[in-house]
């Protein structure tokens, strides 16, 4: 592998502190409609297995953030109001403030993407499956001032 295989950027993050006064916000400005926000359990802990998990620096963890998805053209805008608690959106709430925080290319191959940047330099700092597909964060704020994020849709290509 010499590159990652897609440059179509697919989504964007970014950490807020309001999500239903930031989901107002942009709705009322590009006349969208109010998506659901998707608010996890704050009780509920999260069983790891195979299909299901969220890893982060080394370790499993129940990451927990309060979500909606706007789309707008090709790109979808994810909206996160992180829960107070170690997760890889708190963490940049805590150093930045609001903000964007990744941006997101879909490919086939997840684990040959992974070492193909780990074999850059490029450490993998969080990752996790939910069944239909799985996604990575990349540590490349300092490389490209956003952390580079990966997700494979379907079955694993690995």
């Amino acid at each position: 592998m010499e590159h990652i295989e897609n440059n179509n950027l697919l989504k964007v993050g970014i950490v807020v502190d309001d999500i239903e006064k930031a989901l107002k916000a942009y709705c009322g400005l590009f006349g969208l409609a109010m998506p659901e926000i998707q608010t996890p359990d704050p009780n509920s802990v999260q069983e790891h297995t195979d299909n299901s998990y969220t890893w982060y620096r080394g370790e499993y963890i129940t990451a927990r953030t309060k979500f909606a998805n706007l789309q707008m053209g090709p790109v979808t805008v994810e909206l996160m109001e992180p829960f107070d608690e170690p997760n890889p959106w708190n963490e940049f709430k805590q150093k930045h403030g609001p903000g964007v925080h990744f941006i997101t290319f879909t490919v086939n191959g997840f684990q040959q993407h992974i070492n193909f940047l780990e074999g850059q330099g490029i450490p993998l700092a969080h990752k996790g499956e939910y069944g239909s597909g799985r996604y990575g964060y990349f540590d490349t704020e300092s490389l490209l001032g956003v952390v580079l994020g990966l997700q494979e849709l379907g079955p694993k290509q690995d």
